[in-house]
């Protein structure tokens, strides 16, 4: 028999060696990786929970300050706050009131940590959201949209939220409640609008959305079930820049009573003029019935006198 070579045996022990000490790091790498993950997740999430948190004041008032401006107590704190949307398209921003402090969140600030990650290395993503009670339970809630703009006349059909947070939302426009946005495509969303037409008492979802070739296709939504779920059925056709800001813009709502009039009170506003044309008395049945709109402009009479 022949024996071993001693200088192959010797070889082969440190390549062996060499192996176990590779597959050693490997698995120490995974690990020191799998515990980044862990921390970083974790942390993330104990850093989402403590955020913000709506108040549980009753359902407020909701009406217009001006053709631009929509008052109502948006964190059920019990102080009114404003949204402001001058083309109410989807692109405005919150003041939320606290005692003298003033703070403005922008609905593109209301992106979620997870939401804001998978758009990050994405180019020329856009936030939409609009305010409007699509649950009927008179708190406003939040529609949102982040989709990608389209590439020339080409849509990228990139949309990485769709969601409704039911109100009341928090200080960073976050819910402790959401529901999905049942959306045919995922083209860029270029508008969205809250309306109460049929004054039921829920709002009804505009989406304006991209149908390439310079078109935009205009969508209906509604509350179904635990989320608003879109119809496939087009309302409209044009291109973007036929679907402007409503004549009345925000006033559809019905406008604010003038401070220091008869009935003035919470839910209120300061805005004069004739569009200010709320009594008390229909100021009371839309808090009772929660229904953003139901006193239209022409519909209320002068009001009252001391």
């Amino acid at each position: 028999m022949s024996s071993s070579d001693p200088e192959q045996s010797t070889l082969a022990g440190e390549l062996a060696s060499l192996r176990r000490q590779r597959a050693r790091r490997r698995r120490r790498l995974a690990m020191a990786t799998g515990a980044v993950i862990v921390v970083v997740a974790g942390g993330s999430w104990f850093l989402l929970g403590t955020g913000p948190e709506p108040g549980d004041h009753a359902p407020m008032a909701v009406c217009a300050v001006d053709s631009e401006s929509l008052r109502a107590d948006v964190d059920a704190d019990g102080q009114l706050d404003e949204i402001h949307d001058q083309e109410r398209d989807g692109t405005g921003s919150v003041v939320f009131r606290g005692g003298d402090h003033r703070t403005t969140v922008g609905v593109g600030e209301a992106r979620g940590f997870w939401q804001k990650l998978r758009g990050a290395f994405v180019e020329d993503m856009e936030t939409r959201g609009t305010f409007g009670d699509f649950d009927g339970d008179g708190y406003l809630d939040l529609a949102l949209f982040y989709s990608q703009e389209d590439e020339g006349d080409t849509p990228r059909h990139n949309m990485v939220a769709h969601e409704v947070r039911y109100g009341p939302l928090a200080r960073d426009l976050s819910s402790e409640r959401t529901g999905t946005i049942r959306v045919g495509g995922s083209a860029m969303v270029f508008a969205v609008r809250a309306t109460d037409t049929d004054h039921d008492g829920r709002a009804e979802l505009q989406v304006v959305q991209s149908g390439g070739d310079g078109t935009a296709y205009r969508y209906t939504g509604r509350q179904d079930g635990g989320g608003v779920t879109v119809s496939d059925e087009e309302t409209g056709s044009d291109g973007w820049s036929g679907w402007s800001g409503p004549e009345l813009g925000w006033l559809d709502f019905g406008a604010c009573q003038a401070a220091g009039r008869s009935g003035a009170g919470p839910g209120r506003g300061t805005s004069p003029g004739p569009a200010d044309a709320i009594t008390a008395e229909r100021a009371a049945v839309h808090v009772a019935k929660h229904v953003p709109g139901l006193v239209r402009i022409g519909e209320a009479g002068p009001p009252r006198n001391p």
